[in-house]
């Protein structure tokens, strides 16, 4: 068997034993999640220049909404557009594992397939878990070395996982279900030179828009090759150099390892490396007591240390949000400078402000042996007065190893949706998502999630 043969024949267990209820309520999870990320987003540059960038005709059999504004678009227009919002403030999901944003790829093409076809909210909770879990096993195939080559993980597999859920959505049958797989597999791309960019975004919203693509020409009789993944030019070969023999391992613990509860959800708007530090400087920030920071040392896994050293000098002093919430060292100066860590301290006025990157240029990374993950560090900071103050954080709040709950997860979305929704909107929309199962269609979801002054 091929590897999209063996992903099939997962596929075609779980339709017929049925998703178990733990992952499907981690999709819910998932869900709930990316609006969280997205509320916020539609005012960013990135996501209002894709919106009105050569809209989609909304015609019977393929119109879809893009979420918070309430357009009514193409297919292909709204998964872009939700790819983007989902994107652009780095607030979404993370499976470390694999440095992959796993829904930001599926959910838009999931949605902009699910409204044509009128899919209960069960189907669409279901086709979510089973494309995000191949999406998580191709990933894990790949990396670390197709994120090494200088490939964004999400333009790798984001496709795949895509094309995987709506073939599953659209009942699509074991032949179109692998020629869609294999045609995402034969699409894949982006680099990660488009981190601090609106080129990052994009890397989204395209993928998001390929997975559609891939299912729809499926369905219409395009095929692709058996061996999309394994063959000498496939997959495997041309975007990494991982050892063949981890295909075996990692498709067969599908159906067994539920990857997608090894997903770590943000609790701030910045990328994943960031979330240790800022948690212990803001840790430290309680005990400083008014002593004045000197220096700002922390322990990171080794790759966190090549990863920020890279970005602090190819953008210099951040000239953007987008370069800001990739800028460690300005994450954790920012922090302490105002204690706390949110979209304010994304804007302008924060990555101009002479305190913060005069504190930013004390920052110091100490690469760490004895950190395999970078869900975890410590931090030193030393004071002018010659004391100091250590703290370690191993797994940050949100982390895969300290989850936060359903509750604290609804608060999230609340805290981010102050100001753009009333409080009985905000909580409709988390009461709604934690029960989208139980829905006949996407109805009452979209009807939420709509900015009241849209």
């Amino acid at each position: 068997m091929t590897v999209t043969d063996r992903l099939v024949a997962f596929l075609r267990e779980q339709r017929v034993q049925g998703v178990p209820d733990a992952p499907r309520h981690e999709a819910k999870r998932l869900v709930l999640n990316q609006l969280k990320a997205s509320v916020g987003a539609t005012g960013h540059p990135a996501v209002r220049r894709l919106h009105d960038w050569r809209t989609g005709a909304a015609t019977p059999g393929d119109t879809a909404h893009v979420l918070w504004t309430g357009l009514a678009t193409s297919t292909e227009h709204a998964a872009m557009v939700n790819g983007a919002l989902f994107e652009v403030l780095d607030f979404h999901d993370t499976y470390i594992p694999t440095y992959l944003h796993a829904v930001s790829g599926v959910l838009p093409a999931v949605l902009a397939a699910a409204e044509p076809l009128g899919s209960t909210g069960a189907e669409v909770v279901d086709a979510l878990a089973l494309g995000i879990e191949v999406e998580l096993a191709v990933a894990t195939i790949l990396m670390p070395t197709g994120y090494y080559r200088g490939f964004v993980p999400l333009g790798l597999v984001g496709g795949v996982g895509a094309a995987t859920a709506c073939a599953v959505l659209g009942g699509l049958d074991d032949e179109q279900t692998r020629n869609a797989i294999g045609l995402a597999m034969c699409t894949a791309g982006g680099t990660y030179e488009s981190v601090g960019s609106m080129g990052l975004a994009y890397v989204t919203a395209a993928n998001a828009r390929n997975g559609l693509d891939c299912y729809q020409l499926a369905a219409a009789g395009f095929d692709a090759p058996a061996t999309a993944f394994e063959g000498d030019k496939g997959m495997l070969a041309s975007y990494s150099d991982e050892p063949a023999d981890k295909v075996d391992d990692v498709l067969g613990s599908l159906g067994r390892t539920w990857r997608i509860h090894g997903q770590s959800y943000k609790t701030v708007p910045t990328e994943t490396i960031t979330h240790a530090p800022v948690e212990c400087t803001l840790a430290v920030r309680e005990k400083a007591a008014g002593r004045v920071v000197e220096t700002l040392r922390f322990g990171v896994e080794p790759i966190v240390v090549t990863i920020a050293d890279e970005r602090y000098e190819r953008f210099g002093l951040p000239s953007s949000d987008l370069e800001a919430r990739f800028d460690l060292r300005f994450c954790a100066a920012a922090a302490w400078q105002r204690g706390r860590f949110g979209l304010a301290e994304m804007q302008e006025a924060a990555y101009t402000d002479a305190d913060i990157l005069a504190l930013r240029a004390t920052v110091q990374l100490e690469p760490d042996p004895d950190r395999a993950s970078f869900d975890g560090c410590w931090l030193e900071v030393g004071f002018t007065d010659g004391s100091s103050e250590r703290v370690v954080v191993d797994a940050f709040r949100g982390s895969a190893d300290n989850p936060v709950s359903d509750d604290e997860l609804g608060a999230l979305f609340r805290d981010a949706a102050d100001g753009l929704l009333s409080d009985d909107r905000a909580a409709a929309v988390v009461d709604v998502v934690l029960t989208l199962d139980e829905a006949p269609d996407l109805g009452g979801l979209l009807a939420l999630t709509v900015l009241e002054d849209a």
